[in-house]
Order: structure tokens, then sequence, then C-alpha cells
């Protein structure tokens, strides 16, 4: 999901740089025009001075727990995208600074108790410099992607690689369409973010050098991977100057949004939200576009009839909008400013993260409400929330950063509603598979009524209801492939196997 830049009292901290300066494909923008246009996430002063309000604000179920994280950087460490395949199994992605270098790129995972750093796949055929941008859960799978430094004419190129089993494969890139018009060059492009359905099914999207369109700077990226290989699909543009996406949600094959910026020449930016809906990429007008500045952070999509979105809409006076298919609605979420993420288990149970106020935010189907934030002690900024995800009600996880005035640390938090259930209460836990059925039990002494939330292969969650007996269980059919199913408010419980063939 969509990491933000932030800017106040001296401070910069990055997370989704600018895919190039317009008009020269290649370079990054970490000054002028695209980190001002940035300045709402940081109001006056320092944004330690907004911290005093997190601690008031408490999760509607559980609570959040900080968890230690590797900061191999002596000046910056920070964490920008998380996902999980299972409770013992996620990834986080972020970059370091420091002994003089910069925005070293770097990924940890965690096992169930501890994050730790782990290499990352080797790029070099493709180029130098990579950077990693974006991690998400796809099926059984977490892919990153994120981008390598190149020669002409491309100067940078999308790189993706799968995590599985406990190591890397289907590290590539991507040959992108030509130029069009002279002088019919390679393209070359920028990663931003991840997400699909399937191994087969899944989509990358951020920013392509337009050269030789004689039309725009830059389109937007959207690049398919169908199990076999990338394919670079067009995506109409809107500005004559830039378009770009940078954030990702996918629920089904014919209902993919990707969000970001356009704008035309001398002109301000503009929202920009697409929509795939199984055969092509169209573009959704919406209320961040007009006289005034705008853009889209984050998306969420449930279905084509319930998608969110936030950024800056109408001359930035609203942050949150809904589309029920047909139209946009504001929605007033009662944070101050636009959300960095969205994780979410469902319709009724969507969170994001507000940079503004380092604050969580809940919705429940019905409003949205503060969910608390805790404070760090010592801390002169806290930057919550720049990726988050969530395995089941009640089990979400945030990644960022947060300085004492001298070092910036990278910061994994998770929130639990695992105090509301005694897991040693767990005493069986069994999975098996027969004609594409997979069926998990509980056995337990729980109390009748407690529920538990069952994930497979880190997602498609059940929610279970203990019996009198103390009994529960869950299944999925059209299931294939090995399975893993975990508890999801008892990580320490070991997950069960099956395998559906």
């Amino acid at each position: 999901m969509r990491r933000c830049i932030v800017r106040s009292a001296g401070v910069e901290a990055c997370g989704k740089r600018s895919s190039g300066i317009e008009g020269q494909p290649g370079s990054l923008i970490e000054k002028g025009d695209e980190i001002m246009r940035k300045k709402q996430y940081a109001l006056i002063g320092s944004i330690g001075v907004l911290l005093s309000s997190v601690a008031g604000a408490a999760p509607p179920c559980g609570e959040w727990t900080i968890h230690p994280t590797q900061d191999p950087g002596s000046e910056t460490n920070l964490l920008v995208d998380v996902a999980f395949r299972t409770p013992a199994d996620g990834l986080t992605v972020g970059n370091w600074t420091g002994d003089g270098l910069s925005r070293v790129p770097m990924a940890q995972r965690w096992d169930g108790a501890d994050w730790s750093i782990v290499a990352l796949p080797d790029f070099s055929s493709f180029g130098t410099q990579p950077a990693v941008e974006g991690v998400g859960r796809v099926g059984d799978s977490l892919w990153i992607a994120g981008y390598v430094t190149t020669g002409y004419p491309t100067n940078n190129l999308p790189v993706m690689a799968r995590w599985r089993d406990g190591s890397w494969d289907r590290v590539s890139t991507a040959t992108l369409r030509k130029q069009n018009t002279y002088p019919f060059a390679d393209r070359g492009g920028f990663g931003w973010d991840v997400a699909g359905v399937s191994d087969d099914d899944l989509w990358v999207v951020g920013t392509a050098v337009g050269y030789g369109d004689g039309q725009t700077s830059s389109v937007a990226l959207a690049l398919h991977y169908d199990g076999s290989g990338w394919e670079d699909v067009e995506v109409p543009y809107v500005g004559n100057r830039s378009n770009r996406f940078y954030a990702l949600s996918v629920s089904a094959s014919d209902n993919v949004w990707a969000v970001g910026e356009w704008r035309n020449i001398g002109g301000p930016f503009q929202a920009y939200i697409g929509r795939w809906d199984g055969s092509r990429w169209e573009i959704i007008p919406n209320p961040g576009e007009g006289p005034w500045t705008g853009d889209a952070e984050a998306v969420m999509a449930f279905a084509p009839d319930d998608v969110w979105v936030s950024g800056f809409f109408n001359n930035s006076a609203d942050t949150l909008i809904h589309w029920d298919g047909s139209d946009w609605t504001v929605v007033d979420s009662g944070a101050p400013g636009v959300f960095a993420a969205f994780a979410a288990t469902g319709p009724d149970d969507l969170w994001a993260s507000s940079p503004m106020d380092a604050t969580f935010y809940h919705y429940d189907g019905v409003q949205w409400s503060p969910a608390g934030g805790l404070p760090i002690p010592d801390s002169q900024y806290i930057l919550r929330g720049w990726g988050m995800d969530a395995l089941g009600t009640c089990s979400v996880w945030s990644v960022g950063g947060w300085s004492d005035g001298v070092v910036q640390y990278a910061l994994a938090e998770q929130l639990s509603g695992g105090g509301a259930v005694d897991c040693g209460a767990v005493r069986k836990f069994n999975a098996k598979c027969r004609d594409g059925k997979l069926t998990a039990k509980v056995v337990s002494s729980l109390a009748e009524g407690t529920e538990l939330t069952l994930a497979r292969n880190g997602g498609d969650p059940k929610t279970v209801t203990i019996n009198a007996r103390g009994k529960g269980k869950a299944k999925w059919n059209g299931q294939s492939g090995a399975q893993d199913v975990c508890v999801v408010e008892c990580p320490e419980t070991p997950c069960a196997t099956a395998d559906c063939g």
C-alpha cells in the first residue's frame, strides 16, 4: 500500500519515491515540488506535538505490541510495506542509510517469534542499485516489487521476485512496450506495488517512461504475470506530462484497482484512479481532479461496487472517498489527513493508518473510529503505518519507523486479539483434506461461544465458534496443493498442514 513522504521541522523520511523527474527518465525526486506536494502530511511544527493524542484511542479488540526489528543503518531505517503468508511467515521491506551508504534496500522476515534480516534476491543480471518498494501476499506466496538502475535507454527497470518455502524464486524483470514514435527506444520503469489472486494472476504497478509517445513524459505501468511471463498492459493516460500508479488492490481477476496521480504541463497534480475489469484498464473520474491539487495515496477494493481510496480530494477538503459502483461518496473518517495504508479481512473489518496523528483507524461496516497506536518513549516523531496487513479479525500488522532525534529506527507493530483467548486451552488442532474439501478442527477447553479465526495459507479466514464441548471446525471447498491452517489469535500454536493433492 501507499507509503508517503513526510517533511517536518527539518525531518525528512521517504517511503515510496517518485518514479522520476518529469521529462528525465531514471532520476529520483528527493526535493522540489514532489516533496512540497506532500506537505499536507506534516502540519506546522514537529510530528511529535501530535503524539499526545495517540494513547487515548483504544483499539476495538486486543492491544498493539511493538516487536523489535533489525536496524542496520546508523542514520535511518524505514520499513515501507509488510505482508504475511501465515502468522509465522511474514516479510517486510524497506531501506536504510548510514556509513556513507544511502537507501540500501532490506527485507526482514517474521518467523512467529522474531524479525531477522533476509538477503534480497540477486537482481544483478538486470541492473545495479536495487530498490524494493512493495510486498504482497498472493495466494500462498509472498511477492516483492521494486526496480534497478540500468544504462541508456531504459535507465531503470522493474524487478519482481517470489518468496516461497523460505527462499526466493521467479526473480525477474519485464520487457516493456517500446516507444511508439522516434526514437522507438526501449522503455524503462519502476515497480511500486504488487498484488494478485494467485501465482499465475498477479499485477505490479508503477511508472514507465513515456518518451516517444509524443503526448506524455511518463505513463502508468501495469505488469501482469500469468505464471510464465510478464506482460506490459497498456493503461490510458490522462496527463500530457506524467501519469503514475503508486498503490494497488486486487479482490478478483476482474476487479483490480490502482491509484496514483497525473498532471498536465504547467498544471497541478491530480488524483489518478484506474480499474482493470478483466479485459482492459479504464480511468475512473474522481473528486481529486479539478483546478486544484489532488492525488490518490491508498486503495482497498472489496468488490466492483465497494472500493475505498484515500488521498486529497475537492481542493484537499476531503481525504477519503468510497465507490459504490457508479459514484464516489466523501466519507469523514475522523482522521486529520490522508491514510497511508489500508488492511482488511472484509468490508466490515477495515484498518487504516494516519501519519498525521500516528494513529490507527478502524471501520466496522458502519463508521470509522480511532483504533490506538502506542506512544514510544523519547520519540521525536513516529512514522506509523507506512504498510499494513491483516491476517484475520483483530490480527493486524503495521510497519514504519520512529526517531529519537539521533537515529531513525524501523518499527513493526502487531494488533492481536489473543489477549481475549487463552491459547493454552487449545489442546488439539489438525487439518485434513479429501476430494478438495479442507477441514480444520479445534479441540479445546475454551468457553462456549469463544471465537477463533482460522486462516488458510495466510488468507481466506474463517471464524470458528467454540461449542459447549470445546470444539469447533472450519471448511474450505475446492482446494488443491499443500495447505497450512493457522489459529490467527494464537501464533504460538503450531499450524496444521494438509495435502489437497
